[in-house]
């Protein structure tokens, strides 16, 4: 949640006037600490993604295969996302003047359109499995159908431009920072419902 405003708090310059490459130029503690937010809170979301096929099999063995889908996603997804982020803290630690490294590092389709993808899978097959199994709240299944919806409708902003001061774009502030920010605080909000599920004791 920290991390979130991290993203808007330098205003970008006019394309007319700097042009597409420069951006919200930001000072290397800025570009590095919002890096290492975001590496403790994708380290702590992998340790989730790793536990679902457990959760589901737990509740029912028949629907394991989709817990070990939306597992796989989850991890691949994070470990995308982790390379992203580690590209661009790695280029403000090289460069010695300002960058807008949501520009000048091409990840663009890290965390654009193939996150998009991954957090898709995992929307649809954890969705699923918590609705067929109610191994969580009936909310929780069909929130992730809305995950799912939005991720896919997302996919086709990598047609759009690299200008990160556009609503859409490939990596737009709305299209990456905004609603993959919002996926990440529903899956914390799923994190906690996990949590505090009541816990059935077997002999």
């Amino acid at each position: 949640m920290i991390e979130i405003p991290l993203y808007f708090v330098v205003p970008a310059c006019e394309e007319s006037v700097c042009g597409t490459d420069h951006g919200s130029l930001m000072p290397d503690e800025l570009i590095l600490t919002r890096t290492l937010l975001s590496f403790l809170a994708l380290t702590g979301i992998l340790v989730f993604m790793t536990g679902i096929r457990y959760l589901i099999a737990e509740r029912d063995a028949r629907y394991e295969w989709f817990g070990a889908v939306a597992g796989t996603a989850g991890v691949a997804w994070t470990i995308v996302d982790l390379t992203a982020k580690g590209l661009e803290g790695s280029t403000a630690i090289r460069t010695e003047e300002w960058i807008d490294p949501t520009r000048v590092v091409p990840t663009y389709l890290l965390y654009g359109a193939i996150s998009h993808i991954m957090l898709a899978v995992f929307a649809a097959a954890f969705g699923y499995a918590v609705l067929k199994t109610s191994v969580l709240p009936k909310w929780v299944g069909w929130s992730a159908m809305g995950v799912l919806v939005l991720q896919v409708a997302l996919i086709p902003t990598m047609f759009l431009g690299y200008n990160s001061s556009e609503f859409f774009a490939a990596n737009g502030w709305g299209s990456v920072a905004t609603f993959n920010g919002l996926t990440v605080l529903w899956i914390g909000v799923v994190g906690l419902v996990v949590m505090r599920r009541p816990r059935t004791l077997t002999p």
